[in-house]
C-alpha cells in the first residue's frame, strides 16, 4: 500500500500548487458562493449509479450529494449512498455462483477552486479534491459450484457477513450553473483502497462507493446535478 498512497499524495500536492498558481494569474472579482453576498449549500445527486444500471442490470445504487463553501475557494463535499447487487440467473450460471451484496457509503472531503472568472455573475468551477471514503457492507453465496472432472463438483454455500472498506478518492473536474442555483458538473475519480477490516472469507464483487472489489485503484465517472440553497435571502 506503501507505493499507491505515495502516488496520491503527490498527485494532490502537484495539482493544488497549480491550482494556487493559475490562481494568481487572475484576480476574482465576483463572489461564487451561488445567490453572491449570502451563503448556503448544495443538495443533488449523483447519476452515477443510475446509468451505471444501463450497462449491469444485477446493480441498483444511488447517492445524494452537497457542497458547502467555507473559505475563499475551498469547498465541503459530502456524499452519501447505497448500493445493493444480485447476480441475475444468467450471470450464475456463467460465474457457477450466486452472489448477493447490500451495503451504504459515506465520502467527505475538500474541493479545491482553481478557475478564475473576471464575468460578473459567473459561478462557475473548475474543482481539484481529496475524498475519505467508507463503506459498510453485507454480502454472501447462496451456493456456490467448484467444478472438478475427476473428483466430480463440490457444491456449498457462505452465509452473508459483514464487511468494511475505506479508500481515499483524488476528484476533478468542471461544474457550471445552468439556470440560477441549478448546477451540473462531472468528475473524474481515482479511488485507492487503503484498507479492508474484518476477515475477507470471500472477496467483494463490488464495493458500494469504490467499485471493483479486486482493485486496489478504481477509476470513476461523476455527473452531478445539484441546486444552491442559501442560508438565507439577500436584501437588496
Amino acid at each position: 500500500m506503501g507505493k499507491p498512497l505515495k502516488i496520491l499524495s503527490c498527485t494532490f500536492i502537484s495539482l493544488f500548487f497549480l491550482g494556487q498558481v493559475l490562481d494568481a494569474q487572475k484576480k476574482v472579482v465576483t463572489d461564487q458562493s451561488g445567490d453572491g453576498s449570502s451563503g448556503g449549500f448544495t443538495l443533488g445527486v449523483n447519476l452515477e449509479g443510475p446509468i451505471g444500471r444501463i450497462f449491469d442490470s444485477d446493480k441498483a445504487a444511488f447517492s445524494a450529494v452537497t457542497h458547502i463553501k467555507f473559505a475563499q475557494k475551498w469547498f465541503f463535499r459530502g456524499e452519501a449512498g447505497f448500493e445493493n447487487l444480485t447476480f441475475s440467473p444468467t450471470n450464475e450460471q456463467e460465474r457457477s455462483y450466486t452472489y448477493e451484496s447490500n451495503g451504504s457509503f459515506l465520502k467527505a472531503g475538500v474541493l479545491y477552486d482553481f478557475f478564475s472568472v473576471e464575468e460578473k455573475g459567473n459561478n462557475d468551477n473548475i474543482f481539484i479534491g481529496l475524498n475519505y471514503g467508507f463503506a459498510i457492507q453485507e454480502h454472501g453465496s447462496g451456493s456456490y459450484t467448484i467444478e472438478n472432472g475427476y473428483w466430480g463438483d463440490f457444491q456449498g454455500s457462505m452465509g452473508e457477513y459483514v464487511l468494511n472498506t475505506h479508500w481515499l478518492e483524488i476528484m476533478a473536474g468542471p461544474r457550471t450553473e445552468l439556470l440560477k442555483n441549478l448546477y451540473m458538473g462531472w468528475t473524474i475519480n481515482m479511488r485507492i483502497k487503503v484498507l479492508q477490516d474484518n476477515e475477507k472469507v470471500l472477496d467483494p464483487f463490488s464495493v458500494p462507493g469504490f467499485g471493483n472489489g479486486d482493485n486496489t485503484v478504481n477509476v470513476g465517472f461523476s455527473y452531478v446535478i445539484e441546486y444552491f440553497i442559501p442560508w438565507r435571502k439577500n436584501r437588496e
